[in-house]
């Protein structure tokens, strides 16, 4: 079962939403309804759902907006809107989907299914470390990482950074080593999150060790150790602000 909650300023776009969760989505359980930006922050702090149906434009502020303003978002986004102009700017955000009302049964039945496939993958990764750290305790020292061979331990001093590339995982290591990891970026996540690490964007998560400097801009560009220059996406700039102490 899955904890949801709708966003959407218009009484009948959310009922009519619940109606299909109801009927086709049994999974999803809708905790809470807000009519603005300001509800709905209130309601995921209170209720911290695992997903969320957003409209767009809405009073005050956009669905979008309200995004930038969660520093840490730990729920998966599936926008519900009559407009089809914020698409690009959605995705950039980390949304799993980006629905136009009205909205048919087959495609949010396939938004919740993507949605699940991501929240699934960050429970199991989760309950992975939460073992790991109850067998061995803290702090590792290195991360197992699976290739098309076999695998290879890897030091977390080594990491300069992860990034994502369809199924595989594409991580840069100190001395220009290079390894192709058969493992999504988001089943690192969960295990670098204690330590020295950052997801600074969708596709790329960073070893703050080797951050070598930061140029502000929309999200800012941090530039690591080995040269390589890495967007901060606008949803995690606040986030890796505070981490960073800035």
């Amino acid at each position: 079962m899955l904890t949801a909650i709708i966003v959407d300023d218009e009484l009948k776009g959310r009922q009519f939403l619940r109606q299909l969760l109801e009927k086709f989505i049994p999974q999803v359980k809708v905790a809470g309804e807000a009519a603005n930006a300001t509800e709905a922050k209130e309601l995921i702090h209170a209720i911290h759902p695992e997903l969320v149906f957003l409209d767009i434009e809405m009073p005050g502020k956009t669905g979008i907006e309200l995004l930038k303003e969660i520093a840490d978002i730990k729920f998966e986004v599936i926008f519900v809107t009559a407009f089809n102009t914020y698409a690009v700017e959605a995705f950039k955000l980390g949304a799993v989907d980006y629905l136009l009302k009205p909205v048919s049964p087959p495609e949010l039945t396939r938004a919740v299914e993507r949605a699940e496939k991501y929240i699934g993958l960050r429970v199991q990764q989760k309950q992975k470390f939460d073992t790991l750290a109850e067998q061995y305790g803290k702090p590792f020292s290195k991360i197992t990482v699976p290739n098309l061979s076999g695998f290879e331990f890897v030091d977390f001093s080594e990491i300069i950074f992860m990034q994502s590339e369809g199924n595989y995982t594409h991580i840069r290591l100190a001395g220009g080593k290079k390894i192709m990891a058969t493992r999504l970026l988001g089943e690192f996540e969960e295990m670098l999150m204690p330590y020295n690490f950052f997801r600074v964007h969708k596709s790329f998560i960073i070893n703050l060790v080797h951050m070598k400097k930061y140029t502000k801009g929309d999200g800012g560009v941090v530039m690591m150790s080995d040269g390589s220059e890495i967007d901060v996406a606008r949803r995690s700039k606040d986030a890796f602000l505070k981490r960073i102490q800035l």
